[in-house]
């Protein structure tokens, strides 16, 4: 559900829907090469988005989400032809554990964006639940 009302917002805000996308969306191909994996100190996520300049880049986390949202516009302008190139992305992933938000770092070098977010830890091994059967 949170998948269609993101395509949805998407395509109210960002023009042309792709009408060849389930619910009018977008396609299902990710315009960033996006990763979650977690590491002893908490996660780590890897963007890929060459193009585009660190001050385009909005990063946010927000209520257990991490959002990339980025845009890039380009005029090119000859005597013949006047282009205008503009790209849009906007990804948001779920962090599955408590994230220490104060200490989030990021980087963003050769076109490839890297957000440290580290994990808020315990004193107890999350061992799980343990569910007896009957």
């Amino acid at each position: 559900m949170e998948r269609m009302m993101e395509r949805m917002y998407r395509a109210m805000w960002d023009g042309r829907p792709d009408l060849t996308a389930p619910f009018g969306g977008e396609s299902e191909h990710r315009d960033i090469n996006l990763s979650l994996d977690a590491d002893d100190d908490g996660y780590v996520v890897l963007a890929d988005m060459p193009g585009f300049e660190k001050e385009e880049i909005d990063l946010r986390y927000e209520d257990g989400s991490l959002s990339v949202e980025a845009s890039h516009e380009t005029n090119e302008e000859s005597d013949t032809v006047a282009r205008h190139y503009t790209r849009h992305v906007y990804e948001r992933i779920h962090v599955p554990g408590e994230v220490l938000e104060e200490e989030i770092t990021a980087s963003y070098h050769n076109g490839v964006l890297e957000v440290h977010l580290p994990a808020l830890e315990t004193d107890e091994p999350d061992d799980g639940t343990r569910i007896d059967i009957d």
